[in-house]
């Protein structure tokens, strides 16, 4: 894969009209400043809110603004995110494709996107991950990570605890997620995982709720699963059915030995019956039609969504063949055979001499892709309500067609068998009818067995599901095995490297074990997890910034060269410590050769980078605020 980056340009809070804060954002390390209380965490809560993360905890002064407007580089394409200010978190986000004065220039060409995904657009997670260039699951939206999601790793914040590897979220925190996001960004992982780690408690939650069905089955029998015995009730069912033959020959001699003609009620209902029989019949042709005719749909539907996948993962290809190699270029002319002479313009087309220019192609792949998926969401909502209305038809045709044997039946008696001698014969027809009866209350048990056996069937193919997800787990844990000893081991030299420059901590200057773990959601260092406040942040920012720095050089990393970091100087950290760590953010990142970008906040600038290329806006004294509410 292609390494993906994402670069804030520019960020604008607005109030109504009002620009409450706007400040241009550069590649490399961005250093917000100013005193304690004056902001700063204000404006990083922004950045990640505009980015997409769903903040529900907002001070008064967030929410006297009413948006929030971005203009990053995602893989160097110029877009503008903008999301209305909401206490949920949950607003919608709006891109724009250009920059940000292309887009006050322009309300017309704002896409929307919700912060969930339906069958008509994707979500702006799904948005965002495809214009990164980050894989997603293919055949399960639910089984995506979101920017809200990958956001808890890219961000080091104040509120969440020190001893917490990952940003803290009470919505959608477990023990899945936290590690699905660490596999996920340090590239050991494509979901692939997670997806089976979902699956598996799927299928023990189905185990669980088919063995708790059946246990309640048994109850009814006494806890006897023996007692429910097919072949005793088919035995019955038989015996029964010996005697009801036995009654209707019986009947038939009775109604053989006269034949007198119906009398006027019976002809009425004999109407009726016919009547009935004949519009039940007219019903099932109807839904007969009905099907036919929606399965042809259904079909053409299902081919037309294929193709539709196809030129999606074609368009995909050709967009990665065409990063890759360039465009095509012609020596003749595919028409006339005639040599084309040499375009000297390297950004137009060689063959038509049309001015191509790069973010033009990437805007077109977008929007190509972007109007392939919507009409994949339309087809697939499609063929959905097809196989409804098929299901429906299917459902419906057994009861008809029962109605119309019932209906016959009925008729048929009443010509055959009604005539003076029907005292006899009701006598005969009530045995019979009680004689069925029982069957009727035999097959009920039937049904019964029938749900134990399908239960059964569901028990073990839960457990064998069970089995195979976890033969998978284990599969893909061997497979991954080097690439994750490749991955934290060189996450763990990095980290040694700036503990034992902080010279802060006694433990930290022979750090020989470095562990973390997402799905814990811990650290530690020498097996202890525990040190002073001050070390904990000191630790806990060391860590999240190896993350950062390992997957500048790592292709396979999904970290989008993205940080921000805002608690280097929390829990009582002194002065110096603070600014010794400054120094090591600006010594490590010296050294980087790709873009990317760093952005943390301090209220304890180090003197020799303040007023620096790497600061971003004006020191904020103590009395002033990042927000011009003014």
């Amino acid at each position: 894969m292609s390494k993906s980056t994402l670069i804030l340009s520019r960020l604008v809070v607005l109030r109504g009209s009002t620009h409450v804060y706007d400040q241009p954002f550069h590649k490399g390390v961005n250093i917000i400043r100013g005193w304690n209380s004056t902001g700063k965490s204000t404006i990083v809560d922004f950045i990640v809110y505009g980015l997409g993360y769903e903040l529900t905890s907002w001070t008064e002064y967030q929410l006297l603004c009413d948006s929030v407007v971005m203009e990053v580089l995602i893989n160097n394409i110029p877009l503008c995110l903008k999301r209305d200010i909401s206490e949920t978190g949950q607003s919608p986000m709006r891109i724009f494709e250009g920059d940000f004065e292309a887009s006050v220039k322009d309300s017309i060409n704002w896409t929307k996107y919700s912060s969930r995904r339906s069958s008509e657009r994707h979500s702006y997670s799904q948005q965002l991950f495809e214009i990164l260039g980050l894989p997603q699951h293919k055949n399960n939206d639910e089984a995506n990570l979101t920017m809200h999601q990958i956001l808890r790793l890219l961000y080091v914040d104040q509120l969440t605890s020190t001893s917490k590897l990952l940003k803290s979220d009470e919505l959608y925190d477990n023990v899945t997620i936290r590690r699905a996001i660490g596999e996920y960004l340090l590239g050991i992982d494509d979901l692939e995982s997670h997806n089976l780690r979902q699956d598996l408690i799927l299928a023990n939650k189905n185990f669980e709720a088919v063995n708790g069905e059946l246990k309640a089955i048994y109850k009814m029998f006494g806890n006897d699963a023996s007692s429910i015995n097919r072949q005793s009730l088919y035995n019955e069912i038989s015996d029964i059915n010996k005697n009801i033959e036995s009654l209707i020959k019986n009947r038939n001699e009775i109604q053989a030995s006269s034949h007198e003609p119906l009398d006027e009620k019976v002809e009425k209902k004999t109407t009726e019956l016919l009547h009935n029989i004949n519009r039940l019949t007219a019903e099932v042709e109807k839904l007969n039609q009905l099907r036919r005719d929606t399965n042809i749909e259904l079909i053409d539907t299902k081919h037309f969504l294929e193709s539709l996948k196809f030129r999606l993962e074609s368009l995909i290809e050709s967009k990665l063949v065409n990063n890759s190699l360039g465009s095509m270029s012609f020596k003749y002319c595919p028409s006339c055979l005639s040599e084309i002479s040499v375009n000297e313009d390297e950004h137009s087309c060689n063959l038509c001499k049309a001015t191509i220019k790069d973010k033009e192609r990437d805007f077109a792949y977008i929007q190509m892709m972007n109007e392939i998926n919507f009409q994949i969401k339309e087809s697939s909502v499609l063929v959905g309500e097809f196989q409804s209305t098929v299901d429906e038809c299917n459902s419906k045709l057994p009861a008809y067609k029962r109605l119309i044997l019932v209906s016959k039946e009925e008729y048929n008696d009443l010509v055959t068998f009604t005539d003076n001698r029907g005292a006899l014969i009701a006598e005969v027809s009530t045995e019979i009818g009680y004689q069925k009866s029982m069957i009727s209350n035999l097959e009920d048990k039937t049904e019964l067995v029938d749900k134990v056996e399908k239960l059964q069937k569901i028990k073990v193919d839960a457990q064998g599901v069970i089995t195979e997800v976890e033969d998978k787990l284990e599969a893909i844990k061997i497979r991954n095995k080097t690439r994750f000893e490749k991955v934290y081991g060189a996450i763990e030299e990095i980290v040694r490297k700036l503990l034992i420059n902080d010279g802060g901590e006694k433990s930290f200057l022979e750090p020989e074990d470095v562990f973390f773990d997402f799905a814990k959601d811990r650290m530690a260092v020498n097996g202890r997890g525990k040190f002073s406040a001050s070390s904990m942040v000191v630790l806990k920012n060391s860590i999240r910034f190896s993350f950062f720095l390992q997957a500048l050089s790592d292709e396979n990393s999904r970290i989008p060269n993205f940080l921000i970091m805002d608690n280097i100087e929390d829990k009582g950290m002194v002065v110096k410590r603070s600014q010794k760590f400054q120094h090591l953010i600006i010594e490590a990142c010296s050294e980087i050769k790709s873009d990317y970008q760093l952005i943390f906040t301090t209220s304890m600038i180090a003197d020799d980078l303040d007023n620096t290329p790497y600061c971003v806006g004006p020191y904020y004294p103590e009395g002033s605020y990042t927000l011009d509410l003014k």
